[in-house]
């Protein structure tokens, strides 16, 4: 299947291009940005409240990268069959 290969490789060369615009691209907020509650110590309702208001599109595509490499790690443990 040789037809495949530069597709493949096509898919592999925007995947990484996309990866790396996305690391560089990105102004990395830090953890003092985060609503503080002195009642809850681990602040997980204000990380919970950022995640699903302010970040709710990195969140979907880093869902729908996560879901594409489970697929990928499944059709690469699948295997030929005929071989």
């Amino acid at each position: 299947m040789k037809i495949n290969r530069p597709l493949a490789f096509l898919v592999a060369l925007l995947f990484t291009a996309v990866i790396v615009v996305g690391a560089f691209g990105t102004s990395w907020n830090t953890v003092s940005e985060l609503p503080e509650n002195p009642t809850d110590q681990s602040n997980i309702e204000g990380i919970g409240m950022l995640l699903f208001t302010h970040y709710v599109a990195p969140f979907e595509v880093l869902s729908i990268v996560l879901l594409a490499s489970l697929i990928g790690a499944i059709y690469m443990a699948k295997g030929e069959g005929n071989q």
